[in-house]
């Protein structure tokens, strides 16, 4: 007798599984009902990270950093300047301590040269 048609051609495709709304190109898909909220210890981490990340990019280009950002890379070369085994970057630290004392004494206008010390 006859052949039988394909029940499947190329053309045809797969029913897909239940997905997520999409979003439009560069933009992150809809919220949905079952997304969770990040706990406490993740938005914690993820502060911690952007931190760091802000310390690492502020280096070289501490006229533009916050002050928070300049007081924790000062708080990082005076420890790396207290530590006596890595006195191989102890001039590197100095350095960079004394970009961000320079940025800090601009940016706030601390006069270094006043007759008010004690």
């Amino acid at each position: 007798m006859s052949a039988t048609k394909p029940t499947t051609t190329a053309c045809t495709r797969a029913p897909h599984a239940a997905t997520a709304p999409q979003g439009t190109p560069g933009r992150p898909a809809p919220a949905t009902q079952t997304a969770q909220p990040i706990t406490a210890a993740q938005r914690q981490r993820a502060y911690r990270q952007r931190s760091k990340r802000a310390v690492t990019q502020a280096i070289g280009d501490e006229a533009r950093a916050s002050r928070v950002t300049l007081l924790a890379l000062l708080g990082s070369d005076l420890a790396l300047l207290g530590d006596e085994a890595a006195s191989s970057m102890h001039s590197a630290a100095r350095s960079s301590a004394r970009r961000v004392i320079n940025a800090l004494v601009t940016r706030y206008g601390i006069d270094l040269e006043g007759q008010d010390r004690t």
